[in-house]
């Protein structure tokens, strides 16, 4: 069963206003993919350009975008490109201690109808290291077992599918060195060890697999798994993990879709206008599920501790509406402040919905 979990991020970014939506066909990108080839591991950082023209008749406006990796960052206009005008996403890419097939997702936040979001994509591969250069990897790690990367970033995943990445390991000591269990790992985490003992100057490779359907979560997955070794200097081996975990729709079948949830949302911008520091305020919206069967909200994330929601049934029935409230504590808030509320529930067509608060705090 997918159970509701709240997690609480601070952010603070500059305030916005509205704008008129447009159809997603009207933001055409000259490729939605960019594909950098085959590198050496190691590389220098890559510059991927995305360019798009606004075939529309209205300002398209960014509001945010996302990277599924801290290994990616990017950049968007600030001020909204006008209809006939072209505008240019950067995402700067560092391959630092990657190695094998990289898909990277940058997630596009914007006034778009009929959907939240646009995914566009960094693609490549990277050449695994040769053995003679782990020496080189992680030079200042602790203990004698070094690993070509101790970050497995994979992008987006799907409940319906399994995905995989390998780590290799050398034994940089003049005695062989053994895996010898592990201290922990999540539950969706299988992983298959070429050998558990390495010989000196040799390596062992470890697949780890995660599976899709046995993640209790969504949104944003920090993990890790831990190898307990016989490196005295340094016994733990940690390799972390992060991906987007999103719902497969696409294995439901026609009907299933037919008969699907449907949600409505009576607003997603919450302009609490000016305030003092300190001050509460509250605004209430309405979700309404018209499908037919009923709608479960997987996920709430709020992005700051200062702004919560009111939803403590997570499950709304087909033809039911309910009533919920926002909050916005201004409480160590100053400036224009901009906040997000996301949700993650069982619509094929508004699986993440976002939403908006803007405030403008003034001190005392």
């Amino acid at each position: 069963m997918k159970h509701l979990l709240v997690v609480l991020i601070c952010i603070t970014t500059l305030g916005k206003v509205s704008y008129g939506q447009i159809s997603d066909k009207e933001i055409v990108f000259e490729s939605e993919d960019y594909d950098f080839g085959t590198v050496n591991f190691g590389k220098q950082k890559i510059n991927a350009t995305f360019i798009f023209t606004n075939n529309s008749s209205i300002d398209f406006k960014i509001r945010e975008v996302k990277a599924s990796c801290g290994c990616t960052v990017p950049s968007w206009p600030e001020n909204p490109i006008k209809p006939g005008q072209k505008g240019v996403i950067t995402a700067t890419f560092d391959p630092s201690n990657l190695a094998g097939e990289v898909d990277k997702s940058i997630e596009i936040f914007a006034n778009y109808s009929g959907m939240m979001s646009k995914i566009i994509r960094i693609k490549g591969i990277i050449k695994e290291p040769v053995s003679q250069d782990m020496s080189k990897i992680y030079p200042g790690q602790f203990g004698y077992i070094r690993q070509s990367k101790n970050t497995i970033a994979l992008g987006d995943i799907l409940t319906s599918k399994t995905y995989s990445k390998t780590v290799i390991f050398m034994n940089d000591y003049n005695l062989p060195l053994s895996f010898t269990g592990v201290l922990r790992k999540p539950d969706y985490v299988t992983y298959e060890l070429s050998k558990t003992v390495i010989p000196p100057g040799d390596t062992a490779s470890v697949k780890i697999i995660v599976h899709g359907d046995l993640v209790n979560n969504y949104g944003l997955i920090n993990d890790d798994i831990v190898f307990k070794t016989t490196d005295k200097s340094y016994a733990l081996k940690a390799v972390k993990l992060a991906f987007f975990m999103r719902e497969d729709f696409s294995v439901l079948s026609k009907k299933e879709r037919k008969n699907a949830p449907s949600l409505m949302v009576s607003k997603t911008e919450f302009d609490f206008g000016e305030m003092k520091e300190g001050a509460v305020s509250t605004q209430e919206f309405t979700m309404k599920n018209s499908g037919k069967t009923p709608l479960k909200i997987y996920r709430v994330i709020t992005h700051c501790g200062c702004t919560t929601i009111d939803l403590e049934e997570t499950e709304i029935a087909p033809g039911e509406s309910k009533t919920v409230k926002i909050k916005f504590d201004s409480i160590f808030v100053s400036g224009q402040a901009q906040k997000e509320v996301t949700l993650y529930t069982n619509d094929p067509e508004n699986h993440e919905v976002v939403l908006y608060v803007t405030a403008t705090v003034k001190e005392y």
